[in-house]
């Protein structure tokens, strides 16, 4: 039953991972398990609705039940709902893109993501140019190392922690500016504590910058994380010291108005 399940959750986060699926034989091949065994675990995730197969590509896909439990743990998050309202003052206010993630095994998950004006405004007239609509769902799980989210998470993480997030830590490198040096992200790690914020500037997506602040709890504990991002060339980057100002105090309505403070 254990390795059924194991084995399950295994096919889900391959799919997960995979745009437009995989068929069976392929699920097979890279979870080297036997075809039988693929299909007989595939075929039972499609009939609960946790895949769906392509009746003509004749892939799996992750299925729409995944969905509704996605949903569910997001409302679990209770904050979710608080924050919300300042995370749309912050993008009218900045005309950036705003977020709030939480670090989650090692990931930052994105619970919410409230999209900038002039994004909004592209949408209606044209195709948005950067990041696929993929890239930026709520839900989504991002490296921790690589972004403004993840590195004043893992920057406010106790010592001991932070130690053993580091010892298992693997640095993929999204682009050529991303960190890949455990020292290097060490160093940057314990500037951020004095300073209060982090940045990362083209470290996930070329020709994007985010910048991020934490959220604390009554005795200075971090629950999360809320973020500005936006392309390299907008103009509310200019002044970083007012940006983070204007962060720093939705963060604080958010920890208020989410009864952590």
């Amino acid at each position: 039953m254990a390795l059924s399940l194991e084995r399950a959750l295994a096919v889900l986060e391959l799919l997960e991972q995979t745009p437009g699926g995989l068929r069976n034989a392929e699920i097979s091949r890279q979870l080297k398990i036997a075809t039988s065994t693929c299909s007989y675990v595939t075929s039972k995730l499609e009939r609960k609705g946790y895949l769906r197969r392509d009746e003509d590509s004749r892939r799996y896909q992750i299925g729409l039940k995944t969905v509704a439990l996605a949903h569910g743990a997001l409302r679990e998050l209770g904050f979710r709902s608080m924050a919300e309202p300042v995370l749309y003052r912050l993008a009218s206010a900045t005309g950036l893109s705003a977020g709030i993630g939480v670090l989650q095994q090692g990931h930052v998950l994105l619970v919410d993501r409230v999209e900038s004006p002039e994004f909004v405004r592209e949408v209606v007239h044209r195709p948005p140019k950067g990041r696929t609509r993929e890239q930026r769902d709520i839900g989504r799980e991002l490296p921790a190392h690589t972004t403004a989210l993840g590195k004043v998470l893992l920057a406010y993480l106790p010592q001991a922690e932070l130690a053993e997030f580091l010892r298992d830590l693997v640095l993929v490198r999204s682009t050529p500016k991303s960190i890949a040096s455990k020292a290097k992200l060490a160093v940057e790690l314990e500037a951020i504590r004095k300073r209060g914020y982090a940045t990362a500037e083209e470290e996930e997506y070329l020709g994007v910058r985010a910048l991020s602040v934490p959220i604390f709890d009554s005795v200075r504990a971090v629950r999360a994380a809320v973020s500005l991002n936006g392309d390299l060339r907008e103009a509310a980057w200019r002044d970083e010291r007012a940006l983070v100002r204007t962060m720093q105090e939705a963060a604080h309505d958010i920890s208020k108005l989410s009864r952590f403070t």
